[in-house]
């Protein structure tokens, strides 16, 4: 028998890269809405500026693949608002929750993704869909609504992400190195675009305080299927006295 504690680097380093790589399109339920621009300032980290508009995104999707013999499937949330940084505006992820457990440490580690296990739902019966979003027994995002009417299918099109990657100190205060700003660069190639009439509700719940986020104008709601081609890369450390109050709601308490 190997050692079942030690992995092939090489092997293991090739297979995660088959699996990450041109992934088909995959469903999500989306919603695009504007807040508070005071309320989205506060939630910023530095060096992140405050965006021209204070847009929020939510969206559930269904990620259910097959690679040969092998089956993937989780169902992924996100909570982002924008922020710029260095001249561009992207979307900082305040919440990327997700159902596989098995996910979370790996994207949290290696990349600063900030993942949380919780329950997701995503459901479309003929031209009703639906998306939920719950931790600790609160569903504390709410998508329902009907299609009605295809939309003119965008180009594809270049989207950046902001994450923290950082390592909590073993003292319990502060950390034991520079937390890191990682830049995460997509182009996100969609397939189909249906606008969705319906509503987003919101709850609160302490571990995903999404609603502190008040809903001021619903820009868009929409079901799309896309698929995107992906990296990402580190920008250089941040001010760790000045992240790390921002740094709590990362991880899972």
């Amino acid at each position: 028998m190997g050692n079942r504690w030690v992995r092939d680097v090489e092997k293991s380093s090739a297979a995660e890269s088959n699996v990450g790589g041109g992934l088909p399109p995959i469903p999500s339920l989306e919603v695009v809405y504007l807040t508070d621009p005071e309320v989205l300032a506060a939630v910023l980290p530095p060096p992140l500026t405050p965006p021209a508009e204070p847009r929020v995104h939510v969206r559930v999707t269904d990620i259910d693949l097959r690679f040969g013999e092998y089956h993937y499937k989780e169902l992924v949330g996100y909570l982002a608002v924008d922020a710029g940084y260095d001249g561009v505006t992207g979307e900082y992820p305040l919440l990327i929750p997700i159902d596989l457990e098995s996910a979370i440490s790996i994207s949290r580690e290696r990349n600063g993704e900030p993942k949380k296990l919780a329950e997701l739902a995503l459901t479309r019966d003929g031209s009703h869909v639906e998306g939920r979003i719950a931790r600790n027994g609160v569903t504390f995002v709410e998508i329902v609504g009907d299609v009605t009417e295809a939309l003119p299918v965008p180009a594809p099109y270049p989207a950046t992400q902001w994450w923290f990657k950082f390592a909590p100190a073993v003292s319990g205060s502060g950390f034991d190195s520079d937390p890191l700003l990682v830049r995460f660069d997509q182009v996100r190639t969609p397939v189909t675009v249906e606008r969705v009439e319906g509503k987003l509700i919101l709850r609160d719940e302490p571990t995903a305080p999404i609603v502190d986020l008040p809903v001021l104008e619903t820009v868009s709601i929409t079901y799309t299927t896309r698929s995107s081609s992906n990296r990402a890369s580190v920008v250089g450390p941040v001010d760790p006295v000045a992240f790390e109050p921002f740094s709590f709601s990362r991880y899972d308490h």
